[in-house]
């Protein structure tokens, strides 16, 4: 399986590796290429369905691989909008573009600019290498 390397242009990281993307009053939020590293196949994501305004922290789905379960959660509180379509016949989209097409689902808040700081791309490869070093 080819990955794409490629990352959307206003990404910002949770320390959970969960990832955002700002497109106005748009965010579309997905799992780390990081976090992703050396799985070969998701068997299914389950959804836990939400209504109305969701806490930052809240868990929104789960991927689920042949040996692990990778949960997701909101990256910050806002309405969660729908998945990702393109997810329907190809979970692996996930795997193959991490950080851009294989979005997982996606949310609206008024309040994007007012929530807890998530980390930049820098600050979250510092994340990464401090992990790798411990």
């Amino acid at each position: 399986m080819k990955i794409s390397t490629i990352s959307r242009p206003r990404i910002n990281f949770t320390n959970n590796h969960e990832w955002i993307d700002f497109n106005g009053t748009v965010g579309f939020v997905g799992v780390s290429a990081y976090r992703l590293k050396g799985i070969s196949n998701i068997v299914n994501i389950i959804w836990h369905h939400h209504k109305g305004m969701i806490n930052k922290g809240t868990l929104i789905a789960e991927i689920h691989t042949a040996d692990q379960i990778i949960p997701i959660h909101a990256p910050l509180s806002c309405k969660y909008l729908g998945r990702n379509q393109k997810l329907s016949g190809n979970l692996n989209l996930v795997l193959e573009s991490p950080q851009d097409n294989g979005w997982v689902f996606f949310v609206t808040s008024l309040k994007f600019g007012n929530q807890e700081p998530l980390l930049s791309p820098e600050n979250y490869q510092k994340l990464i290498r401090a992990k790798v070093a411990n």
